[in-house]
């Protein structure tokens, strides 16, 4: 019987937010996504865009 309430709940908890749970929300951001929302808000420059990628990727070979 309990379980059949934790269904109820965690349907109604789903309506409550409309259907529309994002868990990927949480997932942690790669070095080359950050450069690219860097680049897209204005924050640098295309020329260190590609500059800082660069650097990345000589890094990324260095890395275990």
């Amino acid at each position: 019987m309990m379980f059949f309430w934790f269904i109820i709940i965690g349907i109604l908890v789903y309506m409550l937010f409309g259907g529309s749970v994002n868990f990927k929300q949480n997932q942690r951001k790669n070095s080359n996504n950050l450069l690219d929302e860097r680049l897209a808000k204005g924050e640098i420059s295309i020329e260190e865009y590609h500059e800082l990628k660069t650097i990345l990727e000589e890094n990324k070979q260095w890395t275990f």
